[in-house]
């Protein structure tokens, strides 16, 4: 069955408003890993905020663990404070919202790039890699990590080592354990060796370069959304701009500047005051994260309409079927980052009025999904 045929999904208030994650109901937890107790990464705080979650804390509180096919989280520490080395099988990308951070890659954080508020980083996957605030202040980056089943965390062997001086230690099941009268736990999870260590990847410093996309490398495109044409001038079009994959942008002149598989697509959105993204149906679990500006978002249409407000550095979930819409209503440009589970290129089903208006104004969508003059692909469905 189609996205087109399925029929759309209903979110009722409570539903709607546990899927707005606010900054206020961020749980910081402050004994995710092994590593909390080394010297330089007391006091970082980690977060849990979509999917299944990724702490070796079996307390971790994650805001909304229903599986999206990726996991939404995000950390914040003080000047000088470290994540250590560790590795993850799957996609990890970082979002600066705030602050100056240093990434490191390889066992020993011998490669560096920093990154700084605007900055989208997608760390390959099959190396370690740590990161340390070089900011003024606590600085805040969001992370997006791809899969429901992300395989676990492999720490580098010294910061397993060093964790086993503070008595913290990994169970089989990768959840942190602490030693009991000064004595290791049966078990516990040993240091890769150098068999193991050989296996990983490496990458070089040109490559990791390519794969930080700051906010001067983005190709903004006016024309990205079936929306962005069919009002006639009535209000001015969003904007996006993709990162990581295909996104939903309709633009077929488009392409994202990080290409190779991570199971999710990044993209961002830009909206100039009064500007909507225009009522839309998805068939893939989507997040929205609210950079900045002042957003209002909906759910449901006609009657069924629900609308809130959440403030800057919201995370929204909204789930496959529903109805949904982004507006500006604030005096400024406002931004987001747009995630869409992204096994395959994620298609808009357009509201009715909506792929008229376009129609009328003599636009469509060609068999790829992409906008067209309407003269062109008659027969094609908007």
């Amino acid at each position: 069955m189609t996205a087109a045929a399925e029929p759309a999904l209903t979110l009722d208030p409570s539903e709607f408003a546990r899927r707005v994650i606010r900054p206020g109901e961020f749980v910081a937890d402050r004994s995710a890993f092994v590593d909390v107790r080394l010297p330089r990464s007391s006091g970082k705080a980690s977060y849990s905020l979509i999917g299944p979650g990724v702490s070796q804390n079996p307390d971790q509180v994650v805001n909304l663990p229903e599986a999206h096919g990726f996991h939404v989280g995000a950390a914040s520490m003080g000047h000088g404070v470290v994540n250590n080395q560790h590795m993850h099988f799957t996609a990890e990308v970082f979002i600066c919202t705030r602050g100056a951070w240093r990434m490191r890659i390889g066992e020993h954080g011998q490669q560096t790039l920093d990154i700084s508020a605007g900055t989208v980083f997608s760390v390959p996957t099959w190396v370690f890699r740590g990161f340390e605030n070089i900011g003024p202040d606590d600085g805040w980056l969001y992370a997006v990590l791809g899969g429901d089943e992300t395989g676990g965390i492999v720490w580098a062997p010294s910061v397993l080592r060093a964790a086993a001086e503070t008595g913290l230690f990994l169970g089989p099941d990768g959840t942190v354990i602490e030693a009991t009268d000064g004595r290791a736990p049966k078990n516990c999870v040993e240091p890769l060796g150098p068999s193991q260590l050989s296996s990983l990847d490496s990458y070089s410093d040109t490559d990791l370069a390519a794969r930080a996309v700051t906010l001067a490398d983005l190709a903004w495109s006016r024309h990205a959304l079936l929306s962005s044409v069919s009002l006639n001038g009535a209000s001015p079009p969003v904007e996006l701009a993709p990162v990581i994959g295909h996104g939903v942008t309709e633009d077929r002149h488009h392409r994202p500047p990080i290409t190779n598989p991570h199971g999710f697509s990044v993209e961002w959105l830009r909206a100039a005051p009064g500007a909507s993204f225009g009522l839309h149906r998805l068939a893939a679990p989507q997040a929205v994260i609210l950079t900045g500006g002042r957003w209002e978002v909906s759910v449901n249409r006609g009657a069924d309409r629900l609308a809130g407000r959440p403030e800057e550095g919201s995370v929204v979930s909204v789930p496959p079927g529903a109805w949904r819409d982004f507006v500006n209503v604030g005096e400024s440009e406002a931004y987001a980052l747009i995630v869409c589970n992204s096994q395959q290129r994620p298609r808009i089903l357009w509201d009715e009025a909506l792929a008229q208006s376009a129609a009328d104004n003599g636009w469509s969508r060609d068999a790829s999904g992409y906008l067209a003059p309407a003269s062109l692909v008659s027969g094609a469905a908007p």
